[in-house]
């Protein structure tokens, strides 16, 4: 698939296992390393944990939906679901061919973490102009999408802005008690203190009032009653 669909991609070995992997990574210092998460002898994050330097993108692929896949989400990191789509395979080499480096070694350093601690929260990274943060979903009282920009409304009266839209986030977080009331506005639902019916607007607990659009308003209001 990558001859044909990424032809500028010079493929320079195929491993059989993590072993082998790490021998090549060695050897020919790659830029992209395609990755299966379930390995012979070492799966993905334990041949990564045993590189002395990751100075190149992952692309994970698996071939099933998981925990690790959860992660790999939050921590914006890439991976392929197989059977692999051509479009998402050019889509993932482009997206690694502009990422830096030093960025993704901090995606893998959140991803390891998630992974050796399964009872902890999974923590979102949101990429800003002055780097990546990993925020607790807790921290987050609402999003705000602006075309292509969502903006983050934290505790603690902080504010980021990520470059990616809002129903992006919105897939990732709504297992964590988020839930979309309007186009533009994305909530965590436990900082809902009442529905003002008068403006048709969710006041929170920090003061802030979110606007409810009528489409959503039965569906919010059957998750408030029944949180």
């Amino acid at each position: 698939m990558l001859e044909m669909h990424c032809p500028d991609v010079n493929l320079l070995q195929e491993c059989e296992d993590g072993f082998i992997a790490i021998e090549a990574i060695n050897r020919y210092h790659p830029d992209i390393v395609f990755m299966d998460i379930e390995m012979p002898g070492m799966n993905a994050f334990d041949t990564l944990q045993k590189l002395d330097k990751i100075e190149f993108q992952v692309i994970f692929t698996t071939a099933y939906d998981q925990y690790a896949i959860k992660a790999i989400k939050f921590s914006a990191l890439d991976y392929l679901l197989k059977p692999i789509d051509a479009d998402e395979l050019i889509a993932a080499v482009d997206k690694a061919s502009e990422q830096k480096v030093q960025v993704q070694q901090v995606q893998l350093q959140q991803l390891q973490h998630s992974l050796q601690n399964p009872d902890s929260d999974f923590k979102l990274m949101i990429s800003t102009n002055e780097g990546p943060y990993f925020i607790p979903t807790d921290d987050i009282l609402f999003a705000e999408g602006q075309n292509n920009y969502t903006h983050f409304h934290l505790s603690r009266q902080r504010k980021l802005v990520a470059s990616k839209t809002l129903l992006e986030f919105e897939n990732l977080l709504s297992d964590h008690g988020f839930m979309r009331v309007h186009k533009s506005f994305l909530v965590n639902i436990k900082y809902v203190e009442r529905y003002l019916s008068k403006n048709g607007t969710l006041l929170l607990t920090n003061g802030n009032e979110v606007e409810v659009s009528r489409r959503r308003k039965d569906e919010v209001l059957n998750s408030l009653f029944n949180r």
